[in-house]
C-alpha cells in the first residue's frame, strides 16, 4: 500500500471518529440525543391529554358559572352567547380547539359586565337571585380550580414537550397552543375574581368555599 493511500484511510478514519463522538449531541434535533431519549413520551402525550381537557372543561364549568350569574343580572344576550361558547369549548376533548381562545376573551368582557351589573344591583337583588347567585359562584369556583390545574400541567409539559423529537412533536401541538391562551385567561381571573367576590360578599352572597384555594393556584 502506497504511503499516499495510507494518509487519505487515516484522514478517513479520524473523519469518521469525530463525526462518531459530536453525533449524540447534534442529533438531539432528531429525537436521537440522551435527553429525548431517556422520555416516555407515550405517557407525556397521556399527561398532556388530561391537561387539555381539565383547562377546557374548566374553563367550560367557570364560564358557564359566569353566564348563569349574566342571566341572574338581566344580562341575557351576553348570557346566551358565553353559554354557547363554553358548549364548544366542553366538546374539545383533548384535541386542539380554537374555540378556547375565543371563550376566554368572551368570558373577560362579560365577567367585566357582570362585576359592574353586580355592584349596580346589589341593595336590590331579590333573596332568589341571591340564592342563584351563591350557586353559580360555587360552580365558578369548580371550573376555576379545575382550570388551574389544567394550566399548571400544560405549563409543566409543555416545557417537556418543546424538546419532543420531531416525529412526537404533533402530539403536542395543541397543549403548546393552549398554554399562552389559558395563561392569558388566568391573569383575567386572577384580576376579576376578588373583585367579584367582594361585591357578592357585600350584596349578602356567600363567598363560595374554595375561592381563596382557586386564587391561591391561579
Amino acid at each position: 500500500m502506497t504511503t499516499k493511500l495510507i494518509k487519505l484511510f487515516s484522514v478517513a478514519a479520524l473523519s469518521l471518529s469525530v463525526a462518531a463522538l459530536a453525533l449524540p449531541a447534534n442529533a438531539q434535533s432528531f429525537g436521537f440525543g440522551k435527553k429525548e431519549s431517556s422520555v416516555d413520551w407515550g405517557d407525556v402525550s397521556t399527561q398532556s391529554d388530561a391537561a387539555l381537557i381539565n383547562l377546557y372543561q374548566g374553563q367550560a364549568t367557570l364560564s358557564s358559572a359566569v353566564a348563569d350569574l349574566a342571566d341572574i343580572l338581566e344580562l341575557q344576550d351576553e348570557a346566551a352567547g358565553l353559554r354557547a361558547s363554553a358548549q364548544a369549548v366542553s366538546e374539545c376533548g383533548a384535541s386542539s380547539c380554537s374555540e378556547f381562545s375565543e371563550v376566554t376573551e368572551q368570558d373577560a368582557k362579560v365577567q367585566e359586565q357582570v362585576v359592574a351589573e353586580l355592584e349596580r344591583q346589589a341593595e336590590s337583588l331579590s333573596d332568589d337571585q341571591k340564592a342563584k347567585a351563591e350557586e353559580a359562584l360555587k360552580k365558578y369556583v369548580v371550573g376555576g380550580i379545575q382550570f388551574a390545574t389544567g394550566l399548571k400541567d400544560a405549563r409543566r409539559l409543555g416545557e417537556i414537550a418543546a424538546d419532543a423529537p420531531m416525529l412526537q412533536k404533533p402530539k403536542f401541538l395543541g397543549l403548546i397552543k393552549a398554554v399562552p391562551t389559558a395563561a392569558k385567561g388566568a391573569a383575567n381571573i386572577a384580576q376579576t375574581a376578588p373583585t367579584l367576590f367582594n361585591i357578592a360578599t357585600a350584596a349578602d352572597i356567600k363567598k363560595p368555599e374554595g375561592g381563596d384555594e382557586m386564587l391561591g393556584m391561579i
